[in-house]
């Protein structure tokens, strides 16, 4: 009876290798697996969520892994039959957002900053005060520094910066027959040497309780570089509320 059993054991472990080897071959020769679907279009053909615990590879061969990228890059097609690759905002001159920044109180924190009187405000820099962003929402280190104190940003990475500043000023607690004047908003790299990358001015007349700036310049930046917002008015003046986002281009 022993024998018996053991030859019957024998044949069933052979038929199933038998169908596992079919099986195998079938896969071989197809070349195509299909995951809740019978009629797989591809060499793996998912029907249904998937998920992946850890790396994606891409290109490679029989023998080799492929690559799975770099932290922050994203997969792009490259076109049918070839495998996509892996690259970086930076590369496809996509615009990334570096800083976002907002002012949410008023400078100076009690009375206001001298105006430049009847002189005109473009020839006046000691009147000249620098827009503080307080608030730093975001920021990449990687591209630039922020001084919250004092407004100044540095280039850590050389390359294009588009800046856009939103800038308001406060003119409420002026008296009778002293908001009338003209008020300047300036992009300004600070070093290696001062420059006027762009600016905008605007005349107002008598009880003109506040005036809004919007800007935006596109410059190259080395590495080191600084810049900062600057404001001026002709009567006495407070900085108020506003906002700025610079975003990175590629060189």
């Amino acid at each position: 009876m022993f024998k018996i059993i053991s030859t019957k054991t024998n044949q069933m472990m052979k038929k199933k290798l038998l169908y596992m080897a079919l099986f195998a071959m079938s896969i071989s020769a197809n070349a195509q697996v299909g995951i809740l679907t019978p009629t797989p279009q591809h060499s793996l053909h998912v029907n249904g969520s998937l998920q992946v615990v850890k790396d994606i590879n891409v290109g490679g061969n029989a023998n080799t892994k492929g690559n799975s990228g770099n932290r922050g890059e994203f997969l792009m097609s490259t076109g049918a039959g070839n495998a996509p690759v892996w690259r970086s905002i930076e590369s496809e001159n996509f615009l990334k957002v570096v800083f976002v920044g907002n002012k949410t109180n008023i400078s100076p924190s009690s009375g206001s900053y001298t105006g430049t009187g009847s002189t005109p405000v473009s020839t006046h820099e000691n009147y000249v005060q620098t827009y503080v962003y307080n608030v730093s929402n975001k920021i990449d280190n990687a591209y630039l520094t922020y001084d919250i104190n004092s407004g100044l940003f540095k280039v850590v990475k050389a390359g294009f910066y588009n800046i856009v500043p939103y800038v308001t000023y406060d003119l409420n607690l002026n008296g009778n027959g002293q908001t009338a004047g003209t008020a300047k908003s300036t992009i300004e790299k600070v070093s290696p040497t001062k420059t006027t990358l762009t600016s905008t001015s605007t005349g107002h007349g008598e009880r003109t309780l506040g005036v809004y700036h919007n800007m935006s310049s596109i410059n190259y930046f080395n590495v080191g570089e600084t810049f900062r917002i600057r404001c001026v008015y002709t009567q006495s003046f407070r900085l108020s509320s506003g906002n700025i986002h610079i975003s990175y281009l590629t060189p």
